[in-house]
């Protein structure tokens, strides 16, 4: 057979938006953990996501692809059966690097698409309140070809081997390799190859060396949708092929090159599927749910390949240690003078710009602490805080601003300026928030204070009352001087310690 196709054309990933939706997703999908598989009320919960924090699809015909795809190519979840009823449960992977106070979707996504194999328990629907279940035809049909011809192929893996055999075959660094989609579709053809989910790096250099003299070649036409990888912060599409990204500094380097050799390591394939001869076989391992629990990195994969593949200590220390300004080995480049930005420009604010990127910019290369807020600001819940918060100043009368370290900051006419930073936060991080966001304010009044002065008013912004810590109010009002808010329905509810200090806001 040919495989001409590696990643799914449903998961609409090119935008530099779509991480965010991913995190959008996982944050609904969580509500629904361990409840009854009820496909309906998944679509209207979807549906219900504000435009303005989202970037979820509003056509509900859009949906199919979110509750589908999602599962099936990155495994955000899977569906169980518990007491004959079909039960969602959401991924331990998702739970520990999507649903989280600052989301790390590229450490999700490398995690899962490493354990991504041909084939798999994807073109599966559940019935709701119950325990049918079915396969659509054709994709049983492909899947037990897949079987049929033995193959156990990792498509991200493979690349990866790939580019570590053309590294040698070429005596070149592995930042300077870029494996073209010929070379790539050719690999993923080769019946020595793509019988394996980790293929030996001998096997793969011979046939590479293969296809540069024409011995064997990739299917023609095939499809080159790979913009998936660049959300993984390691694997770079480009339209000559696909590459490691640059590693920033010389502690990134080290973390690159770890990671590709643990990759290459992890021999883990999901072998549940090869004895299958019809529907019945292919559904085994997906209702007793093997297939789910192997399709899930955390669970899977050992603490310290989870480690050593999630680690960005280059990323986010990269203001403290030499940048990398070519491919060059970092030993070989002097040490890069770093000046962070005291202050940034503020703006209306504008969902978008909430985005952070999946790879590192220049502007995070040289101030990573953007990096993180950039990932607080995509967390859900904080956008639906900041929203209703923003939406509330409107009424007010006062055009609210932000700006890459300021969640919010409005002058109120005749009532005053005043600061805001959004903490979501359960009952057991309200402490660890608090002290965030009280630090926060202090260094923001101070770093901006040129340009809204040192009079403004500080404002914890949380989900709701603060009160799992009963002295939590006394000592962020009445000691710090910051102001407490929270929201009930559409009413702007406030503690009564700080009551002095927020009371124009009302």
């Amino acid at each position: 057979m040919e495989i001409r196709d590696l990643f799914s054309h449903k998961i609409h990933s090119s935008s530099e938006s779509w991480a965010n939706k991913l995190i959008d997703l996982a944050f609904v999908f969580s509500e629904f953990d361990r409840q009854p598989f009820d496909r309906q009320e998944l679509e209207e919960r979807l549906s219900r996501i504000s435009p303005r924090a989202s970037t979820v699809a509003r056509d509900p015909s859009k949906f199919r692809d979110e509750i589908s795809a999602y599962p099936a190519y990155l495994g955000l979840y899977r569906v169980e059966l518990i007491n004959s009823k079909w039960h969602f449960i959401l991924s331990e992977t998702a739970k520990k690097f999507l649903v989280t106070e600052e989301p790390n979707v590229p450490a999700f996504m490398l995690l899962q698409l490493i354990l991504f194999q041909y084939p798999n328990g994807m073109g599966v629907a559940y019935y709701s309140d119950s325990d049918k279940v079915r396969i659509q035809a054709n994709t049983r049909d492909r899947t037990l070809e897949f079987i049929q011809n033995g193959i156990h192929l990792s498509p991200f893996r493979l690349i990866c081997k790939g580019i570590q055999a053309k590294s040698n075959l070429n005596q070149e660094s592995i930042f300077n390799i870029s494996l073209t989609y010929d070379e790539i579709f050719a690999l993923a053809n080769d019946p020595r190859i793509n019988i394996h989910a980790n293929p030996s790096l001998e096997l793969v250099k011979q046939s590479l060396v293969d296809f540069s003299n024409n011995l064997i070649s990739p299917p023609k036409p095939y499809e080159s949708r790979f913009h998936i990888l660049k959300h993984t912060d390691f694997l770079i599409p480009e339209k000559s092929g696909v590459r490691i990204r640059n590693p920033i500094n010389s502690l990134d380097f080290h973390e690159l090159s770890e990671r590709l050799i643990a990759i290459n390591s992890i021999n883990l394939s999901f072998n549940g599927f090869d004895d299958a001869e019809d529907s019945n076989d292919l559904l085994k391992p997906i209702v007793d749910g093997t297939w789910g629990r192997y399709f899930d990195g955390i669970v899977s994969l050992s603490s310290d390949v989870v480690n050593t593949l999630t680690k960005e200590e280059g990323i986010l220390q990269g203001s403290s240690i030499e940048l990398i300004t070519d491919q060059t080995t970092p030993t070989e480049k002097p040490t890069v003078p770093i000046s962070v930005p005291l202050t940034y420009a503020f703006r209306k604010r504008n969902q978008d710009e909430d985005s952070y990127s999946t790879y590192s910019t220049p502007q995070t290369r040289t101030d990573p602490e953007l990096t993180r807020i950039k990932r607080q600001k995509s967390n859900l819940s904080h956008k639906l805080i900041l929203q209703q918060l923003e939406e509330y100043l409107e009424s007010k009368g006062c055009d609210p601003l932000e700006n890459d370290h300021i969640d919010l900051f409005a002058q109120i006419p005749g009532d005053g300026k005043f600061l805001f930073e959004v903490k979501s936060m359960s009952n057991i991080n309200l402490l660890s928030q608090t002290r965030k966001g009280v630090s926060q304010l202090y260094e923001y009044r101070f770093r901006y204070q040129e340009e809204i002065g040192y009079d403004v008013s500080l404002c914890l912004v949380f989900p709701k009352k603060p009160d799992e810590i009963d002295w939590i109010e006394d000592y962020v009002c009445k000691d710090r001087g910051i102001g407490i808010i929270w929201f009930e329905g559409d009413s702007l509810k406030f503690s009564e310690q700080g009551r002095n200090l927020v009371e124009n806001l009302i």
